[in-house]
């Protein structure tokens, strides 16, 4: 890759990816890697508003020690540069470096965003290297499939977030196991709070069993038979009828989105939440022994379909071959197993893609909650598991919020909100 290495320069922490940079903010900050001019390796990190809007203060190198020590061991002559962009803007970014061999080495995505990249031809498949050979034997083969376009691969995996509940324990001191659990606890007097954001309300439709009438609304797939749509229809009218009955309940609160919801149950406005696992630190630092975190309720249609959240490496097309193999070797060591078990008990917030490592649960009451909401996400439900671009689900989403907002406060009747999703099917993937 040519170009001026000072295009690429750290941008203010405040910026960063929450989490992940960590790795990148050490392998920058790394003494052993600051000082040396020799090869430079360019990332990209690619955040999102919706669900980066949480930001920490503090990062800790040392969350993130062994793959820096390991990886500096390897490559002590390798100096990290990196660039941060948001997601709504990546395509034009990558199209202008790319156009001026300015392209980074890695880019630091979610999994829809990286298939619409590949798909656009912004970044390579995923190389055929030994390191990276063995990398992805280790990733469980559900992670793959969500990157993966025939033979071919959009990135490798490096861990994932997803949705649970969150309470006050000083007010819910056994966490609701149904919904029906859920709607009695609020008839009781204490306040639960939804949102129509992914991970604020999609869980609810496995407990009704729509979740797999609505998946091909939001990932693109190809129409069904009209007796597989009748009965998908009828799936989602009584999911959004549970809904409807739901938001007439005086002690359920719909609130504008995630950040209103954090901020409710951490002043006490707010008894019971949906949580992205990326806000698990926030809560915890603000409530203390306050906060309680469990799987999210079933349902009498199963399981919950909780929202789930993949971040995984692709690979840029400027790279010269010396680049690439860097690239490579880092992303393959951040899924060996001893690093990957680390992400999850010093964060306690995300979950590791290699296969042969277990989640502790007996370390905390935190990672056997993360464990359970890992095991409802990986038994079936087919909402967030199947490859996808970005580009269509955000054509579908914010269409499909506003028919379930409409729902709940009453302007369409359940049965016109399922035909009204249903028509969504028509949007070109």
């Amino acid at each position: 890759m040519s170009g001026n290495a000072s295009r690429w320069m750290p941008l203010p922490p405040r910026r960063w990816l929450p989490l992940l940079l960590l790795l990148l903010l050490g392998l920058q900050g790394c003494a052993p890697l600051h000082w040396i001019t020799g090869e430079t390796l360019y990332v990209m990190v690619v955040t999102q508003r919706r669900l980066d809007w949480l930001r920490r203060d503090v990062m800790e190198e040392r969350l993130w020690a062994p793959l820096i020590d390991d990886y500096s061991r390897l490559h002590p002559q390798v100096r990290l540069s990196l660039a941060t962009v948001e997601e709504d803007e990546v395509e034009q970014e990558l199209r202008r470096r790319t156009s001026r061999g300015l392209g980074p080495d890695l880019v630091l995505v979610r999994a829809p965003m990286a298939n619409t990249l590949l798909k656009a031809g912004l970044v390579a498949p995923l190389p055929d290297t030994p390191a990276l050979g063995r990398a992805i034997a280790q990733v469980a083969p559900r992670y793959l499939e969500r990157v993966r376009d025939g033979t071919t691969l959009a990135g490798l995996p490096l861990h994932e977030m997803v949705t649970l509940a969150c309470y006050n324990r000083e007010r819910v001191p056994t966490p609701p196991r149904t919904t029906s659990d859920l709607l009695t606890m609020a008839a009781a007097g204490r306040t639960v709070g939804l949102s129509i954001d992914p991970y604020g309300i999609w869980w609810t439709a496995g407990t009704e069993d729509a979740d797999r009438a609505v998946a091909p609304i939001l990932t693109g797939d190809a129409p069904s038979s009209p007796e597989e749509i009748q009965r998908w229809e009828a799936q989602i009218t009584g999911w959004l009828t549970w809904l409807r009955q739901v938001a007439q309940q005086s002690k359920v609160d719909i609130a504008s989105g995630p950040e209103e919801l954090t901020d409710g149950l951490i002043k006490s406005r707010l008894d019971w939440i949906p949580c992205f696992s990326l806000t698990l630190d926030t809560l915890e630092q603000a409530m203390g022994e306050r906060l309680g975190v469990s799987a999210l309720p079933r349902g009498p249609g199963g399981d919950p379909s909780p929202f789930n959240s993949l971040l995984v490496w692709s690979f840029g097309l400027d790279s010269s071959p010396r680049q690439r193999q860097n690239a490579a070797d880092l992303a393959a060591l951040s899924v060996d197993p001893l690093i990957q078990r680390r992400y999850v008990l010093d964060s306690q917030e995300v979950l590791a893609v290699n296969s042969t490592v277990e989640t502790p649960v007996a370390s905390s009451g935190i990672l056997a909650a993360l464990a359970e909401a890992q095991q409802q996400f990986s038994s079936g439900s087919p909402m967030w598991s199947r490859p996808f671009t970005v580009g269509h689900l955000n054509r579908v989403v914010h269409r499909l919020e506003a028919v379930l907002q409409q729902v709940m406060v009453g302007v369409l009747t359940p049965a016109e909100g399922a035909r009204e999703i249903l028509r969504l099917r028509e949007i070109q993937s």
